[in-house]
């Protein structure tokens, strides 16, 4: 039955795929496209250029909008679907609640008997997806290539995914996030850190505090990405074990989100808002730190040592869990070393097999199953054996091979120890990655060449991208001094941003009025509240299309999208990268809600800082 159904899906999926060649075909080779709506000729560009819509004279805002909608309708749907997909995130967590509680129905389905036993629950699995936040815009995206089809036709919709949106950042925060997250660059940054902690006395508050400033401003050198993994990576080892009350989660996770924002603006080559603009604007180093870095730095100061005051009972309860830690860390580096206690165990599981006798016991046991098993399948294939005329000496070896197949299955799951070494299964160890064996320096060495390689050639997706290729291959040969590479989170993240740049591509409409139309306090304003809701980068991109923009003009609107980078998780490029990683200390992942509370303040005391210092 299994095998027809896998025919016609077979048969189905080769049917879809000749038709979709035939479709091909008939297009030209995709260079013609699929009537699907009115189309854009082909003088037309697609999303339509802002001085196309003639409205430069117009008496405001909601004027101009309105205009806008009325020339192209395809506006206001596309901003819908945008609206839609930022509801879902903010309703992330309550499709999370239902998965976990319809995968716990299902288990207790299976406890009674009423499921089976390797069946799982569906809508479960499908609300887990849609909980997940890193997959929203990904989702979105889909309805909005159908609203473009819709609108236009196919052409449009594969010229504007495929030359249109610059996939660059997406796939540079995938390589950059990778290889930030590593054991050799991980222990080189906690090196790094250790030093200056420790001048403050190596206490949980002087971590706590070091990874909140000096992280972040590492943004401005080895790009926001890294800096946000790194602390992220950081805070989780040093912080987030230590089990905190939620509030205190809640407030370290908004101070990093913002810290990391405002931190990129020392340098100009760093931070994805500030890149944005300093080209078009000629705006460098000596610039940003004058202008906007020292003030950064203030803030940062500023906002760590408030959020310091607010709990600085709950450090001092959380402190003895932190020495604890601590202590048995320094216990494992200098005296109870793994590969000393291996040795020790190496042989322990043998001499109590040989003197409880587990061998015999449990091969007298599997020898009874497997003559039991026998004897039943002998008497369900006697008449075919009688009927067919199969050789029954056949029959046997084939029971023996499935037989033992099973046993070793079952063995490796069980009791591996038993086994004979080459039929063990490789040992997967959960606690790997948290083991303190030391980094070779030439291993690090070579991590940091490659990190500095993606980060010089960060606008060439060939290059950073074949770069990471080549790491993939060192970190297998170097395997023994790696952390497992788990592509996950990262490509995660590259998923929710590519989806994040499909829709803000054609947001421009309604944003560069606003941008447009406003002083500098309400646009510093404006653009920290519209950061909450688009990515920075995207604010301050659109700013560079509006004409006549003023020196002071400028300065608002890169001050108020930086500032406002850590309201939620859309603000800015680096926040889906903490939230991957520290998404696991939160009951149903990071609630949006909850977390623009904690960065309200931090955010309010830079906007102050850019304001008047």
């Amino acid at each position: 039955m299994e095998r027809k159904k896998l025919v016609r899906i077979g048969l189905l999926a080769l049917g879809l795929m000749m038709m979709a060649s035939l479709v091909y075909a008939a297009g030209g080779g995709g260079g013609h496209g699929v009537p699907g709506g009115h189309g854009v000729s082909g003088g037309e560009v697609f999303p339509r250029a802002l001085d196309s819509y003639g409205d430069a004279h117009a008496s405001g805002i909601l004027e101009s909008l309105k205009g806008r909608v009325v020339q192209e309708p395809f506006n206001l749907v596309a901003s819908l679907i945008f609206l839609f997909a930022i509801i879902h995130t903010f309703l992330a967590g309550k499709f999370l609640v239902v998965a976990h509680r319809w995968e716990h129905e299902h288990k207790e389905k299976i406890k009674c008997g009423e499921a089976d036993k390797y069946s799982v629950s569906h809508g479960a699995r499908l609300f887990h997806f849609l909980g997940e936040v890193e997959v929203v815009f990904g989702i979105w995206a889909i309805a909005l290539a159908l609203a473009i089809f819709f609108f236009y036709d196919w052409h449009t919709v594969l010229n504007y995914l495929g030359h249109k949106v610059n996939f660059t950042e997406p796939m540079f925060v995938v390589v950059i996030m990778t290889l930030a997250s590593t054991r050799p660059i991980l222990k080189l940054a906690e090196g790094f850190m250790w030093r200056i902690a420790h001048l403050a006395g190596g206490t949980l508050i002087a971590w706590w505090f070091t990874i909140l400033t000096i992280g972040p401003l590492l943004g401005s050198f080895i790009t926001e990405p890294a800096a946000m993994t790194i602390s992220a990576l950081l805070l989780s080892a040093k912080f987030y074990e230590l089990n905190p009350s939620e509030k205190f989660k809640y407030a370290t996770i908004g101070l990093l989100f913002v810290n990391v924002s405002v931190g990129g603006t020392l340098t100009h080559f760093a931070a994805p808002p500030v890149l944005m603009v300093a080209g078009p604007w000629h705006w460098g180093m000596a610039h940003m730190f004058t202008h906007f870095g020292w003030k950064a730095l203030i803030g940062i100061l500023i906002s760590n040592t408030f959020y310091f005051l607010i709990f600085k009972n709950e450090f001092n309860i959380l402190q003895e869990k932190f020495e604890l830690a601590s202590l048995k860390e320094r216990i494992g580096k200098k005296y109870f070393t793994r590969e000393n206690l291996e040795v020790e165990f190496s042989d322990l599981e043998h001499i109590i097999s040989d003197k409880l006798k587990f061998s015999e016991t449990f091969r007298e046991a599997y020898g009874k199953i497997k003559e039991q098993t026998r004897t039943r399948l002998r008497a369900q294939l006697q008449d075919q054996i009688t009927r067919k005329g199969t050789d029954p000496e056949l029959v046997r070896e084939a029971f023996d091979e499935r037989f033992d197949e099973i046993r070793r299955r079952e063995m490796r799951k069980t009791i591996p120890g038993l086994m004979p070494e080459e039929e063990r299964a490789d040992f997967y160890d959960p606690e790997w990655d948290k083991r303190d064996d030391p980094v070779p320096l030439w291993v690090v060495v070579i991590h940091v060449l490659f990190m500095v390689w993606t980060i010089v050639n960060a606008h060439y997706p060939a290059l950073f991208v074949c770069g990471m290729l080549f790491f993939l291959g060192f970190a297998q040969v170097t395997s023994p001094f790696q952390n497992r590479v788990d592509l996950k989170p990262a490509l995660l993240v590259g998923f929710f941003l590519g989806g994040l740049v499909i829709h803000g591509g054609v947001q421009a409409w309604w944003i560069a009025p606003v941008l447009g139309h406003l002083g500098e306090t309400t646009l510093m304003l404006c653009a920290t509240v519209l950061t909450a809701f688009n990515d920075n980068a995207a604010i301050t991109f659109l700013s560079t299309l509006v004409p006549n923009f003023t020196d002071p003009l400028k300065y608002a609107v890169v001050a108020g999208a930086v500032a406002g980078g850590g309201m939620t998780v859309i603000a800015n490029a680096p926040n889906p990268a903490g939230q991957a990683i520290l998404k696991k200390y939160f009951e149903n992942g990071v609630n949006p809600g909850k977390l623009a509370l904690a960065a309200i303040t931090p955010t309010v005391v830079v906007v102050l800082a850019f304001m008047f210092l």
